[in-house]
């Protein structure tokens, strides 16, 4: 109405242009939170396969994470703060995703190594957006909350496959859609949350959101077993340890672990088993002799190509020039992931990679060992069965990937904020005693 007043009104100018600024940025902040949220969901839940006529053409994968980017950017410029990209550890990262386009100079396949350099573009725009979009512990939180519901996409999607022997990948294991057809690309993704849902089940309060994480927990173990992954296997074990073994409640811990893997023993079906017991026979196993093949030829490009490799994506190219004759011109991923850093981009680049992901691991680590360290544990224990599994696949540049990388930093710097603030509210306390 006309005549009211209005407190800013009667606010400098400068204040007044200070205050809306402050405004614009919060908004920007949520609309980045919530794309983030969005971007994580659709990179399990994949609405597209759902809903086709609405969404397939849409690439809302690629629409949410540009409007997170967005929104971190007009965040900073309303805001006036800086981008974090993960402080100077960082760089390990950058500097081996330089390398990328730099490999133009000697890729042995231009096409492949342009593909791959937007590809990671696309993943550092992920990496950079997630870090300073989930700029505070519950945004953190409701991050892991997003990842670990949305996982029961993938996880049903492959239980209800697997049940009605739809498509079995070698007629008796699952997979889904997408980015999760491969069995071992789905036990992968499943990973990655897993930690997240059984930690997050022991913080939430309302029961039916405690309940729905515990079913999601459920969900991607019976699913990751129903891939019969032997890699998935294992890092399920090596994530379940993880999960449970770090805390202050170790014993307790021990008797979940042992528990759920009591669960996994019985529950699991024979030919379950009968796969994980060809891991010791490894000789003739087809998918071992077709890793050897791979590794083989590593060998031969390390030998010819150690500091420049074959050039970003051309790995399968170089089957032409540099497999052993028993590929019969099979050409393959090289089934590892900081083998396939090594072939693509040589031994400085492998360097860099591998350096900064065992930085980040030591720090969720570090970190994990705090008061209010959950979120550290759960994704130091999702990365490291990532990684586990990366072992003997090889996607050096996938989306989960480096969502991973953005949450985990995203993680490290709340913890350096929390310890920052505990030292300024404990320094007037020291003043008060000494007085």
């Amino acid at each position: 109405m006309r005549g009211e007043l209005e407190l800013e009104a009667f606010l400098p100018a400068g204040d007044r242009r200070a205050a809306g600024l402050a405004r614009a940025s919060e908004r920007w902040g949520r609309l980045a939170y919530g794309a983030a949220l969005a971007f994580l969901v659709n990179l399990y839940a994949s609405p597209a396969f759902y809903w086709p006529e609405l969404f397939e053409r849409m690439r809302l994968g690629v629409v949410t994470s540009a409007v997170c980017a967005l929104a971190v950017l007009m965040r900073r410029v309303t805001s006036g703060e800086r981008l974090r990209l993960g402080g100077p550890a960082a760089g390990f990262l950058l500097a081996y995703a330089a390398m990328i386009p730099l490999s133009l100079a000697w890729t042995i396949a231009p096409e492949r190594t342009w593909d791959a350099i937007f590809d990671i573009g696309k993943l550092l725009v992920v990496y950079a957006a997630l870090i300073n979009a989930l700029d505070t512990p519950g945004r953190v939180r409701g991050a892991l909350l997003a990842g670990a519901l949305a996982t029961l996409a993938p996880s049903l999607g492959g239980i209800q496959r697997w049940l009605a022997g739809d498509a079995l990948i070698e007629g008796y294991r699952t997979a889904w859609r997408g980015n999760y057809a491969d069995p071992n690309r789905l036990a992968m993704g499943l990973v990655l949350f897993l930690p997240a849902a059984i930690l997050l089940a022991g913080q939430v309060r309302r029961p039916w959101l405690k309940g729905l994480l515990l079913f999601a927990a459920a969900a991607n173990v019976a699913a990751i077993v129903l891939t019969y992954s032997r890699s998935g296997t294992v890092a399920l074990v090596a994530a379940l340890l993880l999960t449970f073994l770090r805390g202050h409640a170790k014993g307790k811990g021990l008797v979940l672990a042992g528990l759920a893997l009591v669960a996994v023993v019985a529950l699991a079906p024979e030919s379950f088993w009968m796969r994980q017991s060809t891991i010791a026979e490894y000789e003739d196993d087809a998918s071992f002799q077709g890793r050897e093949r791979a590794y083989t030829m590593l060998q031969v490009i390390f030998h010819e190509r150690p500091l420049s490799g074959v050039g970003a994506g051309a790995f399968l190219e170089a089957w032409t020039r540099y497999a052993p004759l028993k590929a019969l011109g099979q050409r393959l991923i090289a089934h590892n992931l900081f083998m396939e850093v090594l072939g693509e981009l040589g031994i400085i680049a492998l360097a860099l990679f591998a350096t900064y992901c065992a930085w980040l691991l030591w720090r969720l680590w570090s970190v994990g060992g705090e008061r209010g360290g959950e979120g550290a544990r759960a994704l130091f224990a999702g990365l490291a069965g990532y990684l586990v599994c990366e072992l003997v696949n090889g996607y050096s540049r996938s989306f989960n990937l480096y969502a991973a990388f953005g949450l985990a930093v995203a993680v490290v710097v709340q913890a350096r904020l929390r310890r920052r603030l505990a030292a300024g509210d404990a320094g007037p306390a020291r003043a008060a005693r000494a007085a």
